[in-house]
């Protein structure tokens, strides 16, 4: 999918009062570029794409965030909006073939509850874009949830390869076995710092009891798996949003201060728990 570029513009013009020869000017670019571009013939190019977008959202007159606006527009239309941040377009149907194996919840299409989440992951790359998906038939598919819990963190820290000394350990096989059979899974997400905190678990330097402590006060909501080619099917993508240069610098600089107030929690969480629960050595044993 392309970005929605004609009806962003509009939109911009709307706002700033302005013609569509006006914004051209302000862009600095020929008024025929923009009158092409508003009736279909022509496609824009990556320089026209940051100069507008950048235009938008860094504008002296007042700031545009034009991302911001069509979210909450497409929360109205879509009672259950979901966000993809793809380092590269996503070109035809969502194909599960070349997803990693090593991620939270092992293969899978990845969808995250809010634009910030999935904006954080994929700002530092420049040809990102966030995608905006819709669930449209999630009936008879599989669904497994989980929460800030011990199941959660032993799958994380099981698909991420650090406990595959216990992989025979009957419970974590029940845990696996669960997962596997799910078309769905909603779960957590787990970020850097959070991970570092399921090592420390996985290492046996702290407790089940303190780790989920730390995680608990570090969560940053939940992600949507899609497992199989039928719950991938169950999903349709409804726009594309382009970051700029400018709002990848703000998203930059929120994502730091979320994880430093994130690590400040997780360290006292875990001293609070000090030498309470059982070690993973004693979990699965």
């Amino acid at each position: 999918m392309n970005y929605s570029v004609i009806s962003d513009i509009k939109s911009v013009c709307t706002l700033l009062e302005l013609s569509p020869s006006a914004l051209a000017e302000q862009l600095g670019v020929a008024r025929s570029t923009v009158t092409r571009i508003l009736n279909g013939s022509t496609v824009p190019g990556d320089l026209f794409l940051r100069r507008f977008y950048s235009f938008a959202y860094d504008n002296p007159m007042r700031r545009i965030d034009l991302n911001q606006l069509k979210v909450q527009f497409a929360l109205d239309e879509h009672s259950d909006l979901y966000f993809h941040g793809a380092r590269n377009g996503i070109e035809g149907e969502i194909d599960l073939s070349h997803s990693r194996k090593e991620l939270d919840m092992g293969p899978g299409f990845y969808l995250g509850e809010s634009y910030s989440q999935a904006a954080s992951y994929i700002f530092a790359y420049p040809s990102s874009s966030i995608y905006l998906f819709s669930g449209k038939k999630l009936q008879g598919l599989r669904v497994a949830s989980y929460g800030v819990d011990l199941e959660w963190m032993l799958l994380v820290c099981y698909f991420r390869k650090r406990i595959d000394a216990y992989v025979s350990s009957s419970l974590l096989q029940s845990y696996v076995e669960k997962a596997k059979q799910a078309d769905v899974i909603i779960a957590p997400i787990a970020d850097n710092n959070m991970f570092e905190t399921m090592n420390q678990f996985a290492r046996g330097q702290i407790t089940d009891l303190q780790a989920i402590a730390a995680l608990s006060a570090s969560t940053l909501g939940k992600q949507i798996v899609l497992k199989t080619d039928s719950a991938c099917q169950a999903f349709e993508i409804v726009d594309r949003l382009y970051l700029s240069p400018e709002e990848r610098k703000d998203i930059e600089e929120a994502r730091k201060a979320s994880a430093l107030t994130a690590r400040d929690k997780a360290k006292l969480a875990i001293e609070k728990y000090r030498r309470e629960g059982r070690y993973i050595e004693e979990v699965l044993k």
